[in-house]
């Protein structure tokens, strides 16, 4: 058989050998973005600027025999402080509030008070009383309302369940607010309360039985929960190119909505099929901080 090579031919072989580095550039730091990522033990202190030096290549070994294994039992979740490995990006990451920094080229926050009066509210328009037990709806109103978990102001209960940070992402200096107060709290702290939390809603006196019926805010609240760590760091984390939160670059990127969906990898989301999140800095430090909560 005679195969012509065409212009066009030689055109999509191209487009498919950049789609392919796109690819390869997202998974570089993390082996899989396919399946869930919920948090084991890792951990550093509290807020993190992207390190600006992440030329240095990376040996990650991936083990093709056995898939990504990861257990949802609360039990696996006790906070350590790890040292961090002298060839890790992560050992190089600085940690505070964004707000705090002395580089005066940051985006200006905004001067509204996010304290826990005005922080946005997890569940805030979509609990309903759909209840298998009057324990579990008593218990889960008054877990909302549990001042340590407030005074952490998780994130994680935020992104996919409050409409009042939703619409408090079309202001960028109103989101990078709401992150300086969140990347304010006590990582290993809040850390170790939220996980306790977590273990007491599917004690079977609380809601496990509405859990393993799938009440969706049940089964929400408790994802929320344990993803509280890799989130905390993920969202904290500031680019070196624009001195703002990665977060708050990934929701104003208006031409890759992708880089957005990036921090829903931590509940479970799959991003395995094109438009790609942009591959910078950011995406890679991120990634990095999954892979360290992902157990395989």
């Amino acid at each position: 058989m005679v195969s012509i090579y065409t212009p066009r031919a030689r055109s999509a072989r191209q487009h498919s050998q950049q789609q392919l580095s796109i690819l390869l550039c997202t998974l570089l730091a993390l082996p899989s973005v396919l399946g869930s990522v919920l948090p084991s033990t890792a951990e550093i202190s509290s807020g993190e600027i992207v390190n600006a030096d992440l030329s240095a290549a990376h040996t990650t070994t991936t083990n093709t025999d056995q898939p990504l294994s990861l257990s949802l039992s609360p039990n696996i979740f006790t906070t350590t402080t790890t040292t961090a490995n002298a060839n890790d990006d992560t050992s190089n990451l600085t940690l505070h509030p964004r707000s705090t920094t002395t580089n005066t080229t940051s985006i200006s926050t905004d001067t509204t008070d996010t304290s826990s009066s005005t922080f946005p509210t997890a569940f805030d328009t979509s609990l309903t009383n759909n209840f298998t037990t009057t324990t579990c709806a008593t218990f889960f109103h008054n877990l909302l309302s549990n001042t340590t978990l407030t005074s952490c102001h998780a994130i994680s209960l935020l992104l996919r369940d409050s409409t009042s940070f939703f619409h408090a992402l079309t202001s960028a200096p109103t989101t990078s607010s709401i992150l300086d107060t969140a990347c304010a709290s006590n990582l290993t702290t809040c850390s170790t309360a939220l996980t306790s939390l977590a273990s007491q809603l599917l004690q079977s006196s609380t809601c496990l039985h509405d859990y393993n019926a799938g009440n969706q805010a049940v089964v929400s609240a408790y994802t929320d929960l344990i993803t509280y760590a890799p989130i905390y760091r993920a969202t904290c984390l500031q680019s070196p190119e624009t001195n703002n939160y990665c977060f708050v670059d990934a929701v104003t990127n208006t031409s890759n909505s992708v880089d957005y969906d990036v921090y829903f990898v931590p509940y479970g989301s799959a991003i395995d099929a094109a438009p790609w999140p942009t591959c910078n800095e950011c995406l890679q430090a991120t990634l990095n901080v999954y892979k360290e909560y992902a157990r395989g």
